[in-house]
């Protein structure tokens, strides 16, 4: 029974639907109410107590060199080494509401109790855009100011080219396909499934978090159960 609750969640993947055309610049930041479906943030169950559960490695993750908001080339490894992280893939004009707008803004709400408890040295949130041609480091940081993200705990990278960004893609399993309209082309908008993956201090991912799951008091009690065991223990096969 033990882990049951991180299979539950690892097996609870969402798909999300096609909305408006997107904005030129990016969101702005909007009350919980307004962004999230009744639930999400207030869940109906109580979510298990750290360390009362298991969350088994899925499989590790590697290495992608991306610029962070200054410019400057970075290993994604380095950046979350040694750290248990929350990684999404986001990009800045995504119109859907239970897309990329729902995990900012859970991770805004988790950098606030990550903070709150005393973890930040501990933990890393990293955020990585998709849209790497009109995700410039100046629109991300714009973005990361939207959402109040602290730069020592929150960090926001962008591809240099199609081809790292297919092998960060590819490496975490994560979807994306860009939509196009009657005539063939490009509408600025992405077809993908919400996905927020967390890894251990050694890049294994340890859960991943569709739309119903994306809970910040959930998150939290599994970032404690990982930073209290340490090294992964077990590799599940996919």
């Amino acid at each position: 029974m033990r882990s049951v609750w991180g299979v539950f969640v690892l097996l609870a993947l969402i798909g999300g639907g096609l909305g408006v055309p997107p904005p030129v610049r990016a969101h702005e930041a909007v009350s919980v109410e307004e962004e999230f479906v009744k639930g999400v943030f207030s869940p109906a169950f109580t979510p298990p107590a750290a360390g009362s559960y298991e969350l088994p490695a899925v499989k590790r993750v590697p290495g992608v060199i991306l610029k962070d908001l200054t410019g400057r080339s970075a290993s994604t490894r380095r950046v979350t080494a040694g750290k248990v992280a929350v990684v999404s893939f986001i990009y800045t004009a995504c119109p859907e509401r239970l897309g990329c707008p729902l995990a900012s803004r859970a991770l805004q709400d988790l950098q606030a109790k990550l903070k709150e408890e005393g973890l930040e040295r501990n933990t890393m949130l990293l955020s990585i855009s998709f849209d790497p041609e009109r995700d410039t480091p100046a629109q991300l940081a714009k973005y990361a100011r939207i959402y109040g993200a602290d730069p020592k705990l929150w960090r926001f990278m962008t591809a240099p080219s199609e081809r790292a960004l297919d092998h960060a893609l590819e490496g975490y399993g994560q979807d994306r396909a860009p939509v196009y309209d009657e005539r063939g082309r490009f509408t600025g908008r992405y077809r993908h499934v919400l996905k927020v993956f967390l890894l251990d201090p050694a890049g294994y991912i340890r859960n991943v978090y569709s739309a119903g799951f994306l809970v910040p008091d959930l998150v939290l009690n599994d970032i404690k159960t990982v930073l209290g065991e340490g090294a992964p223990r077990e590799v599940v096969k996919r």
